[in-house]
């Protein structure tokens, strides 16, 4: 997330401070988990992230319906982007901001294809990089890319391509990496400055952990099946003199060329990740760079990663509630305004996008299959200021007023909700093998189906976040002692 963005959620923050504390915001945020199929528990595709921008910035949950265009006809960003539009605009569901005056942010999707997009985590270039190849103003943002891809690409290594050619035609307003996905494979993109890009497949049997730097440093240009990159990525390079030593014979550092790395606000992310998902490999928490992909020591499930996103290097002097961690950036923060867990399948009508509104860690994800045809009202009202009848802060309430006291009234919200997700996780078998038997006898009882548990899940979910809310409130306002302990 931009500086732009950044100051408008910071004024937000302010005008609700009452309700939800006053809290740091460093320039960007995000935290990323992208698993490929055979390195996950179910064999999905896995994309997951937090979007880390404020504590009182609603998003919303929508569906775009799929739309026919004229010819000539154009798509026009308020970010000063302006692209042809194709004939054809494919359905999707995605997460934008409340406020699009600044661009949509959609962030994380699925279209009707089983194309994900999770986008983006911020990034920088290097100084010398930048002025050597300086950022578009009116090019290609973070904000547009879901908007971009999702509703024009049938599978992830064209979204990938339609990216590249996009950022080599218009440009790019900042650095970034993001995932463009389906039930085959992830490709991780990055940009690092105007016109320099490359993409990677991350392996099947692999993940991947990115926070806020470029991570890609084993590009390899011969190599068609797992890499891609703007035609100019290494001549420029050399030709700018951002690197001397470049050998045909190894891999191109495009991370360490283009971009800022060690920094510890990122690679203390990086390493926890990696101690996460593979505790038998010891690695130095104070290193600057760690291996760009590993192989879990167990296949990942979604409720490993959900937990994951809502952690704080619990049980080491890096958790910033000890006197030792104060000052440690961790996964999960308050200021996550969404986070999603994405789980793409060989069968299309399963694609589920786990969503939690507001910081995970006190929040619980909920299951928006990519087949619905709307989501309830709740999920697409909000904005900066407090409001009963929106869901992000329905969610937000809670959490927020967990955060004040995470003994007390902390671990009973987060066993409040990871009970009620526990649940939904182990309903979903058999709620996605029904879906599938509906679909192979008539494919619109089967999207009425999943339309129907989505919804009517999401409606549950946010009538018992207003209850807690209220028990909360009851249990503070009555200096009730003790831990708070509601029932499900």
């Amino acid at each position: 997330m931009k500086a732009h963005r950044m100051k408008r959620a910071i004024a937000a923050v302010a005008s609700t401070a009452l309700l939800v504390g006053g809290f740091a915001f460093p320039a960007s945020a995000c935290t990323s988990v992208f698993a490929g199929k055979k390195a996950t528990a179910d064999g999905s595709v896995l994309v997951a992230r937090n979007e880390d921008v404020s504590s009182a910035w609603s998003k919303h949950v929508k569906v775009f319906p799929r739309k026919t265009h004229k010819k000539g006809e154009k798509q026009k960003f308020v970010t000063g982007l302006t692209v042809t539009q194709p004939s054809v605009s494919y359905k999707y569901i995605a997460v934008p901001d409340w406020d699009p005056s600044e661009g949509p942010f959609e962030e994380a999707g699925i279209n009707e294809y089983g194309v994900a997009v999770s986008a983006t985590n911020s990034a920088y270039a290097n100084e010398k990089a930048e002025k050597a190849d300086p950022f578009i103003a009116k090019g290609v943002t973070e904000s547009v890319i879901p908007s971009l891809i999702l509703p024009r690409v049938k599978t992830a290594r064209d979204g990938a391509k339609l990216l590249g050619q996009y950022i080599e035609k218009y440009g790019s307003a900042e650095a970034n990496g993001l995932a463009i996905a389906d039930k085959n494979e992830i490709w991780y993109f990055e940009v690092a400055t105007g016109h320099q890009w490359v993409a990677e497949r991350v392996p099947d049997t692999k993940y991947l952990i990115v926070a806020n730097g470029l991570r890609i440093d084993n590009y390899n240009q011969n190599d068609t099946k797992n890499f891609m990159g703007s035609k100019t990525v290494i001549s420029y390079a050399v030709g700018k003199g951002l690197i001397t030593n470049y050998s045909k014979d190894k891999p191109f550092d495009f991370a360490g060329t283009y971009g800022e790395v060690g920094q510890k606000y990122n690679s203390r992310r990086e390493w926890w990740g990696e101690r996460t998902f593979t505790p038998s490999i010891t690695q130095n928490a104070e290193l600057q760079r760690y291996p760009l992909f590993m192989t879990p020591d167990k296949k990942i499930t979604p409720k490993q990663v959900m937990k994951f996103l809502g952690s704080h290097y619990e049980g080491t002097p890096y958790d910033p509630s000890t006197p030792t961690g104060k000052d440690e950036r961790a996964v999960g923060v308050d200021r996550t305004v969404e986070s999603h867990v994405i789980q793409l399948r060989a069968n299309k009508i399963n694609n589920v996008m786990w969503l939690s509104l507001a910081n995970p860690e006190y929040s619980v994800y909920l299951p928006f299959y990519a087949a619905i045809l709307d989501t309830p009202t709740a999920y697409k009202h909000g904005n900066d200021i407090f409001s009963t009848d929106s869901a992000y802060w329905a969610f937000r309430a809670p959490a927020a007023l967990a955060a004040t006291d995470p003994a007390n009234l902390g671990v009973g919200v987060k066993n409040y909700w990871g009970k009620y997700e526990d649940k939904l996780l182990a309903k979903q078998p058999s709620v996605e093998k029904e879906a599938l038997n509906l679909y192979k006898k008539d494919p619109k009882k089967a999207i009425d189906y999943l339309n129907k548990y989505s919804n009517k899940t999401a409606e549950d979910a946010y009538s018992k976040s207003k209850t807690l809310r209220n028990e909360l409130i009851t249990k503070i306002a009555s200096h009730s002692k003790g831990v708070f302990n509601p029932d499900l």
